[in-house]
């Protein structure tokens, strides 16, 4: 995740939003504010919290283009802390029926990456840096 554009009241701001697996990869351009990478940042807490007992799902929805919606799963897949993301992406322009991209993948990533995604965010949110590179495929 890259941001690349900011309001000046830095209420919000928009990130290009990379998502890779080997069969896929998409880079969606999105709006959003601190509190929407919040809420990730706290799935991620509780989801380590209850060691993965229970899949989080964290949506993405640009309030400025209702017809994006990024979509991601982690669910815990083995005893050794290895996490699988679910992405699932929705990208329809309505005035042209040309534009669209829809995907569905996933990946296995790990606990350690989860957390360092965490950290990476929480830097993010405090404009300590403006690019968050993290959770890549195991």
């Amino acid at each position: 995740m890259e941001r690349i554009w900011m309001d000046e009241t830095e209420l919000f701001y928009q990130v290009r939003l990379q998502l890779h697996a080997s069969v896929c990869s998409s880079s969606q351009e999105v709006y959003m504010q601190d509190e929407t990478l919040q809420e990730l940042i706290d799935s991620i807490a509780g989801f380590n919290n209850t060691w993965g007992k229970k899949p989080v799902i964290w949506e993405l929805f640009d309030s400025d283009a209702d017809e994006q919606k990024i979509s991601l799963t982690f669910t815990l897949i083995d005893r050794t802390g290895t996490i699988q993301v679910d992405v699932h992406i929705h990208d329809e322009w309505q005035h042209d029926p040309f534009d669209h991209f829809r995907a569905a993948f996933r990946f296995k990533t790990t606990m350690g990456q989860l957390d360092d995604l965490s950290a990476q965010l929480k830097r993010f949110i405090l404009r300590e840096i403006d690019h968050v590179a993290s959770l890549h495929e195991r």
